[in-house]
């Protein structure tokens, strides 16, 4: 997994746009002036084939809305990235934040090998159908974080349960 230096923002463009779902995962809530829309051009968010969760495919024309997240400690990284485990790999991604600049930011993005499906993913959606079920979960899962076992990319976090959809991966 690459690394994203500490002071520069992340796009968030799934489940972690959810305020519910950040707080939880990064152990606080943010400060909303530290949030602020954004979007990235020339892609699609797309269903993570068979789970709940979306991530990031090329599109001609697309465009992905999502939020620019800044200020986020070295703790909040690391525990972002145990959140997002082996389906996501840390990135960059040029973004437009709401003042119409480019920005450079870091984004967790799926590898090549995990599938999407052609069902365009929605915050909405997920928040009606799928959060309800999904926060004890996650929860469950935030509460096993170590950083002395996990360490800071997240890559020892124990597998999630058979079955488990980011309903989200039962645990964006």
């Amino acid at each position: 997994m690459n690394a994203v230096a500490t002071d520069a923002p992340m796009f968030f463009f799934g489940t972690l746009m959810d305020p519910d779902v950040l707080a939880l995962v990064l152990g606080h809530a943010l400060d909303p002036v530290r949030i602020e829309p954004a979007f990235v051009r020339g892609v699609r968010r797309l269903h993570v084939a068979g789970r709940s969760y979306p991530m990031l495919r090329p599109h001609p024309g697309g465009r992905v809305d999502g939020h620019l997240v800044s200020g986020l400690s070295a703790t909040d990284l690391a525990r972002l990235a145990y959140y997002e485990g082996w389906e996501y790999d840390v990135g960059t991604v040029a973004v437009t934040d709401a003042a119409g600049r480019r920005v450079i930011a870091g984004l967790y993005v799926c590898p090549p090998h995990i599938q999407a499906d052609a069902r365009v993913w929605r915050l909405d959606r997920w928040q009606n159908v799928h959060k309800g079920v999904y926060l004890p979960r996650l929860r469950q899962l935030m509460a096993g974080y170590d950083p002395a076992a996990t360490g800071a990319d997240g890559a020892k976090r124990p597998p999630l349960a058979p079955g488990a959809t980011r309903g989200r991966r039962t645990a964006g």
